[in-house]
């Protein structure tokens, strides 16, 4: 009778290969703690155990995901499974399997950051988007070398044990049972099916991305509990949660489903400049922020910050969405930002109404201007549905020697550029300009090395040149004949990792400077009520009285009756501001309502002691959801 090796055998030399993979996912877990510590300065240090534990489950999740096909070849009972070639294909497949979970995890140390919420499948479409892999491959791989050679330890460490686990397999002279080894492995294909339902429990809810929301006690610190091969998996099945929980929600008859302005005074034909700032998070001015640290807070836009006292700005000002590409669309035709944005879903490029769509009725000639590679982030193809006539990308420009290395122009030679080009071009106009050099990897011109304060953070050196930027701009335009008849308005893209304490939160996860500048006009003011990107569209028609039906996901600033709040989207979770309070809603059910004025650091959950505003807040964002949302996947 010939040597095999039994069930039992492969079963523990199985298990110790997969708890390896746990281990290790847990370690990255741990990495990403201590490389976000900024995102997580609120949380208090005795949560992270409870959340390390919690997040077992979706590492489990995880690893069935990813291993079941290695699992079942592993257990296979034919006797040439026992050849090593096979278990070379097995140690090739296991490493690669692995690894691609690995590398999810280890990425999102890094980008998780920039958008607070682990990989998704649209990271690919995204991805698709970007022009310049070639320069950016090169500046990540150089920037963030020591995660390239951590992954290679891991991977060594992977195949290493792999061949330590088969000396350990032991063979038996007792006749094979093939009916045992069958029924083994169907017992462990149905414990991975239940593992990737729920933590083993094949009868319970299948587990979901935002189930990590139960885990946790602010929402911002779900991203802890969650695993990105998990995230990245689960995303592509799931159902896209706007439009599911659309699907389920009552609509009040009291809300109009359309938002509509029939202005009856005349129109006024005033040039539109809107200026969208890269990463300028509301933690960057000190207008804004006139009690940090004692009040002794320099902020690193001081054109900006002068700027704001002749505007009319808003000190509660949110983003829609945490990325580039969730910004344009908000800004210039009110589409709120979802999970997968909406440049991305939008691939037959249909035609999209917006501020350009509408002011060409009266017109206007409309452009957009960037200074990167054109094809980047979807910009072109959005401008083209969204009927902008011209735009102007680094292909357009025409003096190479300004490249930044990475992504584009500087913002100092684009803005002039720009500036020149609005002098030519025919009145009225609708012009909208993304800055860029305040992106990572924060690179400023050689003249203006060592001139800007570098403050405490990568990004405050170019937010200052951008500033300064932004006043020789202004200088330059104020010469010219059309500059005396533009609203400009001013706000950013999104918000970023901050760096103080008190933005570590999931409100302050989306402040943004917004304000509306008008030379020689009485638009002037402090206002302290909410406002988000996908008002602008609105406020902006209705500054210039513009008398036509158009639809709009947001309200008009201007108007002192009209609603004013702001919601976005944090792990799968609607929030949404209104007044004073935070509201935290699931799709299903309230997960949590703060006084942010009171509680700024958001611990103290009233949930259970302010049902009438939660009821309050919950209809409006219902209606919202159902009126507007669920039109754009």
């Amino acid at each position: 009778m010939q040597l095999r090796i039994n069930t039992k055998s492969k079963l523990k030399v199985l298990s110790y290969q997969l708890l390896l993979l746990m281990f290790l996912f847990q370690l990255s877990r741990l990495l990403f703690i201590g490389f976000n510590q900024a995102l997580f300065s609120n949380t208090d240090w005795y949560q992270y155990p409870f959340y390390i534990i919690d997040g077992i489950k979706f590492d489990l999740a995880a690893v069935c995901m990813i291993n079941t096909p290695f699992i079942l070849l592993c257990l296979l009972p034919f006797r040439w499974c026992e050849n090593k070639w096979y278990q070379y294909v097995l140690m090739a497949i296991y490493a690669l399997t692995s690894t691609i979970a690995l590398v999810a995890n280890l990425a999102d140390i890094f980008y998780y950051p920039y958008t607070l919420k682990r990989l998704t499948f649209s990271i690919f479409d995204y991805l698709g988007t970007q022009a310049n892999m070639s320069s950016l491959g090169g500046e990540f791989f150089f920037t963030y070398w020591y995660a390239f050679v951590l992954l290679g330890l891991l991977v060594f460490i992977l195949i290493r044990f792999f061949l330590f686990t088969l000396t350990k397999r032991v063979k038996t002279q007792r006749e094979f049972n093939y009916k045992t080894a069958l029924a083994v492995c169907l017992s462990v294909l149905f414990l991975c099916i239940a593992g990737i339902k729920n933590n083993l429990n094949i009868f319970g809810d299948s587990l979901e991305i935002k189930d990590a929301i139960q885990d946790v006690e602010q929402v911002e610190d779900a991203g802890i509990v969650l695993n990105s091969a998990f995230t990245l998996l689960a995303s592509y099945f799931e159902k896209a949660p706007i439009k599911a929980y659309s699907q389920e929600m009552p609509v009040s008859s009291k809300l109009k489903a359309e938002s509509k302005l029939l202005n009856k005074k005349a129109f006024r034909p005033d040039n539109v400049v809107i200026i969208i700032l890269e990463s300028f998070t509301k933690e960057t001015f000190k207008s804004l922020n006139p009690n940090l640290e004692n009040g002794n807070y320099p902020g690193y836009a001081p054109f900006l910050d002068s700027l704001m006292h002749e505007s009319l700005y808003f000190t509660n000002a949110y983003a829609n969405g945490r990325k580039s590409m969730d910004a344009l669309p908000a800004i210039i035709s009110s589409i709120p930002a979802s999970q997968t944005p909406f440049i991305l879903s939008n691939k037959p490029a249909e035609k999209v109404p917006g501020l350009a769509f509408c002011l060409k009725q009266k017109g206007y000639e409309t452009m957009f201007f960037h200074g990167s590679h054109n094809a980047t982030m979807g910009f072109a193809d959005y401008c083209k549905a969204a009927d902008i006539d011209t735009y102007y990308g680094l292909n357009e420009y025409p003096y190479t020697n300004d490249f930044d290395g990475t992504w584009g122009i500087f913002d100092e030679p684009y803005l002039n550029y720009m500036a020149k080009e609005l002098n030519q071009c025919k009145k009225p106009f609708l012009a909208t300009v993304f800055t860029l050099s305040s992106h990572n990897p924060y690179v400023v011109p050689a003249k203006y090395k060592g001139i800007f304060p570098k403050g405490t953070d990568g990004i405050h050196e170019t937010m200052n040149y951008t500033d300064h930027a932004l006043r020789l701009f202004f200088k330059t335009a104020a010469e010219m004949p059309w500059y005396k008849n533009t609203l400009f308005v001013i706000t950013a893209d999104h918000a970023i990792t901050p760096w103080h304490k008190e933005y570590a939160t999931s409100a302050n996860a989306f402040a943004i400077p917004l304000m509306f500048y008008a030379p020689g006009k009485d638009l002037k003011g402090k206002r302290e009520e909410c406002a988000q990107q996908i008002d602008i569209f609105p406020t902006v028609l209705n500054y210039l009285n513009y008398d036509q039906d158009f639809r709009s996901a947001g309200h008009d600033l201007l108007d002192p009756n009209s609603e004013k709040f702001a919601i976005s989207i944090i792990n799968q979770c609607y929030q949404m501001i209104q007044d004073d309070y935070l509201l935290l809603f699931d799709g299903k059910e309230c997960k949590a309502l703060y006084q942010i004025k009171n509680d700024p650091f958001q611990k103290n959950n009233l949930i259970q002691k302010e049902t009438e505003q939660i009821n309050i807040m919950l209809l409006i964002l219902r209606n919202w959801i159902k009126n507007y949302t669920a039109k754009y996947i």
